[in-house]
């Protein structure tokens, strides 16, 4: 027997789930508020008999592994790992080579856990680090957050860490992997014994947690500027961090930004942490580098939905041009936070002026090509045809990387109106743009493995296509309106085209048909208990409404796709002086609309 299926024998999934949430029994199952999104009314299922959970709100379920998985954010080995230990099962023996990594990481973790405890304890008794205790009360952080954060101080010295990480019985050699030591590179150095100094020096340091809140690394500040010296000084590349990986913050932010379907990502640590202090929790920093694809599909696991509170200035809007262009590759909603500079020069500054102005700057972010519109054209002379063809140039390339055929068709409106040009002049611009970008962000969303939240149209297709598996026979012939390409999802169109013949020629059974294709199995299981559970919310709903009411909309949306893709077609033929081509899609676009019609849901 394999280990997973072992552990799924020895764990209930509501006594697991039950853990977490407070689980209340609904007939056969149990329901509460999930603990994915935020919602006033529970939409979250466990099934005992079938061992699974799901949530109507977010689209979210799977068995206990996936509940692990998105509860603690992490992948499939980590949550068997919790899972085993939990229930006492031995995993398979690792590797020597896999033991050896795992062995050394859990040593960096350890050196790193007591560099932060080394800094915090300099910090607060120290006669040394009193200015940095004088910065700090300045900057008006309070006790808690200091403690919160681990901020610490790294005396000016260059054998003091050395001499207590030794002591501590590490060997100089693990400290240098960790990042804390650095090992003389040959060359005399008057300050160093033998062959070994600390690393950070003379710094106001933040320690950097990952996202379970273990420390990693370091980011070292120092107080007073000389020539020479860098201001901010980081952790190099270790086995357990990279900078591409980390989101400062993240450890502390994950569950808000959940709750509040939204995460806001700022510059700089300090930026982090005064917004946690005045209670903006889903707030994390990319700790003033650019943000890397990995950073980006990390927050993805907890919200589609981003703002960008960047600096306003050339470089800050080349770093903010270069994180939209990657979130929008990736399917995030984007909107900015420009403060303006009258108010203040970056979060710190306008939460210690007024915590609402903040607030109110959150609150009005713009929408990432309303904002870019703004600002390119607040300075263009459009007497200068120069100017116009870099605006754009500029803004036809982000045009190009909206997924919606629909906001294209809007932008391109709008671009062609500020410029004062006509639309036909831009589309084929656009086109070019399009074929330019589209398959890169294509590649970088489809080789990630997992998917988190799911959208409204794979709710609708997922409702849809639970009742076509559980009730087809109870329903016939209203079915045979259903097409592969009325669904999007690739996995929901592979279940569809496997069962939609063994339904139209009568010889469908689901249990001989799930023990025939394991592979599907588990996600059909999924739909069935989702229909199962829909149709218990209550006595008005029924299995002719819920037919009616989401095999209309499932259509609609289909129709409305086709009826996009024709619109652009149109436009094209026209362009090129197609007219007969035009004219015949005109035509399938008419009978398009009339099928429309019968799909309308209130």
């Amino acid at each position: 027997m394999l280990p997973s299926e072992e552990i799924k024998q020895k764990i209930n999934i509501v006594d697991l789930i039950g853990e977490y949430i407070e689980l209340k029994k609904a007939g056969t199952n149990f329901r509460a508020l999930c603990p994915f999104h935020q919602e006033k009314t529970p939409s979250f299922m466990v099934s005992p008999t079938k061992q699974i959970w799901h949530c109507f709100g977010c689209g979210l379920g799977g068995d206990i592994f996936e509940f692990v998985k998105q509860r603690e954010a992490v992948e499939f080995p980590e949550a068997l790992q919790i899972l085993a230990s939990r229930t006492g099962v031995v995993l398979e023996r690792p590797t020597v080579e896999y033991q050896k990594q795992a062995d050394e990481k859990r040593t960096l973790y350890a050196i790193n856990d007591l560099a932060a405890k080394f800094y915090v304890k300099v910090l607060a008794d120290s006669s040394v680090a009193q200015m940095a205790r004088d910065y700090l009360l300045k900057r008006g952080f309070r006790p808690e957050t200091l403690r919160t954060w681990q901020l610490g101080y790294a005396p000016e010295d260059f054998h003091l860490f050395e001499s207590f990480i030794t002591k501590k019985g590490f060997q100089k050699s693990e400290a240098v992997r960790a990042g804390l030591l650095v090992e003389k590179d040959g060359q005399s150095f008057e300050k160093t014994q033998d062959g070994f100094f600390d690393r950070f020096r003379g710094r106001l340091m933040f320690p950097l947690f990952d996202i379970h809140g273990r420390v990693a690394g370091f980011t070292g500040r120092i107080l007073a500027e000389a020539e020479g010296i860098a201001k901010y000084l980081n952790s190099p590349e270790t086995p357990i961090y990279s900078k591409s990986q980390l989101l400062y913050g993240l450890h502390l932010a994950k569950t808000e930004i959940r709750k509040h379907d939204e995460v806001i990502v700022v510059e700089g640590n300090v930026d982090v942490i005064t917004c946690h202090e005045a209670g903006f929790r889903n707030v994390v920093g990319s700790s003033g580098t650019a943000l890397a694809a990995s950073q980006l599909l990390t927050l993805k696991r907890f919200t589609d939905n981003i703002k960008f509170a960047f600096d306003v200035d050339a470089a800050g809007l080349n770093a903010t041009r270069r994180a939209v262009e990657l979130a929008l590759s990736l399917g995030f909603n984007i909107k900015i936070i420009a403060i303006p500079k009258a108010l203040a020069k970056d979060p710190d500054e306008l939460i210690r002026r007024s915590p609402a102005l903040w607030q109110e700057q959150t609150a009005s972010a713009k929408n990432f090509l309303d904002f870019y519109f703004a600002a390119i054209f607040a300075n263009l002379n459009l007497e200068s045809s120069v100017e116009k063809k870099r605006a754009a140039a500029e803004l036809l390339s982000l045009l190009a990387l909206l997924p919606d055929p629909l906001d294209r068709a809007h932008y391109l409106q709008k671009l062609a109106r500020e410029l004062g040009v006509d639309e036909k002049i831009l589309l084929p611009l656009l086109n070019q743009n399009l074929s330019s970008h589209g398959k890169p962000a294509n590649q970088i969303v489809s080789s990630q493995p997992y998917a988190i939240r799911k959208t409204k149209q794979e709710i609708l297709e997922r409702r849809v296509l639970g009742l076509f598996l559980k009730f087809s026979k109870d329903l016939p012939g209203k079915w045979e309106i259903l097409e592969v390409q009325d669904f999007t999802t690739p996995l929901l169109q592979e279940i569809f085209a496997a069962v939609s013949p063994l339904m139209a020629s009568g010889n469908f059974e689901l249990q001989p048909f799930l023990a025939d294709n394991s592979k599907l199995a588990p996600e059909i299981e999924l739909l069935i208990f989702a229909v199962e559970n829909e149709l218990s919310f209550g006595p008005e709903w029924n299995l002719e409404d819920l037919q009616k009411q989401f095999l209309g909309a499932l259509k609609e949306a289909s129709l409305k796709r086709q009826m996009q893709m024709l619109t652009q077609q149109i436009k094209q033929a026209e362009l090129r002086g197609r007219l007969k081509e035009a004219k015949l899609l005109s035509s399938e676009f008419n009978n398009l609309t009339r099928e429309l019609a019968k799909y309308y849901v209130p």
